[in-house]
């Protein structure tokens, strides 16, 4: 899929970027703010931008969006809280 932005030209002269560089910057911001909204994991946001894992969640730490936050976290324990538990009894026990 191929999205277009129209900038107007008295605009884009006065930003002083490259074509190429404002092109990043939008995919950058785009992938920052859908995975910081959930919309995209981490590493699609790193496949979105060319990067490894590692590489996004340093430049999610740049922005100050964490990498795991409680919305994470919560998804992991309702995971975990699926499994069996000696304390809730052991459901492979005959």
């Amino acid at each position: 899929m191929q999205l277009a932005i129209e900038i107007p030209d008295e605009l884009f002269l006065s930003i002083n970027e490259s074509k190429q560089n404002l092109i990043e910057l939008a995919k950058q911001k785009l992938a920052l703010e859908l995975c910081k909204n959930h919309k995209i994991s981490i590493s699609q946001g790193a496949k979105f931008l060319d990067m490894d894992i590692y590489s996004f969640m340093k430049l999610l730490n740049k922005h100050q969006i964490p990498a795991i936050d409680d919305y994470d976290i919560e998804a992991e324990l309702e995971a975990l809280n699926s499994f069996p538990s000696p304390l809730r009894g052991n459901a492979y026990e005959s």
